[in-house]
């Protein structure tokens, strides 16, 4: 068996090593900078310049002695056959129609509540920390800038991600009347940063969020709100 040197560049080792560190993160190998779809196919190139086995008649042959060779006493699990069906299953059931657990009278999303360490004193503000969603955060994106107002709003992915957030606000709004039927909720969809959506429970003597003043007694007469922060 043939040994074969390939020379990289400094940015291509930054590159490849930024790639396949998301992957060993996410499960999920997929493009989020042109830099590392082109890092990629200059490596292919330079691959192609180091073996002629894919020119020869029993390159099928060869491939399969190759595959044995390099996976030998491996016992581990391959990555998932199809990471785009578990990413979009664990997304609806963690986001958009969430889990939500009751704990001394504030509501919270299951799967963020499990990774606070320290939860506010005040329920809305606790709320409101805890059940807060970025949605470009869940998908690869180019909205990001470099610098401040670091989002693009203009940006065909940001646009997405905000009409996104409408829908997902529909959901927590459908998903919290059914589990809570005898409380009020606000959610909050906001466009001045990464699209943030948000909730609380409406409470007696509270400031809801983003307002100035308690609720009065007629907080009850209130129906579930959505609002809108553009």
């Amino acid at each position: 068996m043939k040994n074969h040197s390939l020379e990289i560049s400094e940015d291509e080792a930054i590159i490849l090593f930024e790639f396949f560190a998301r992957f060993t993160d996410t499960n999920k190998l997929s493009f989020k900078h042109p830099s590392e779809y082109i890092t990629i196919q200059q490596l292919a190139a330079k691959i192609d310049k180091t073996t002629s086995a894919m020119f020869k008649e029993d390159y099928k042959e060869i491939l399969l002695k190759a595959q044995k060779r390099i996976s030998k006493g491996f016992e581990g699990k391959l990555p998932n056959d199809n990471p785009q069906v578990g990413w979009i299953n664990k997304t609806i059931s963690d986001y958009f129609w969430p889990e939500f657990i009751d704990k001394n009278g504030m509501i919270f999303i299951k799967c963020e509540y499990s990774k606070i360490k320290k939860i506010p004193t005040d329920p809305i503000e606790a709320e409101c920390f805890i059940n807060h969603l970025h949605i470009l955060d869940l998908f690869n994106h180019s909205a990001d800038l470099p610098n401040e107002p670091f989002w693009n709003s203009e940006h065909p992915n940001f646009i997405d991600a905000w009409n996104l957030g409408k829908n997902i606000s529909e959901m927590w709004k459908e998903k919290l009347e059914r589990d809570f039927p005898k409380d009020i909720f606000r959610i909050y969809l906001s466009k001045t940063d990464n699209p943030i959506l948000r909730f609380h429970k409406v409470r007696k003597n509270h400031k809801n969020w983003f307002e100035n003043q308690n609720n009065s007694n007629q907080f009850k007469n209130e129906k579930n709100k959505i609002i809108l922060i553009e």
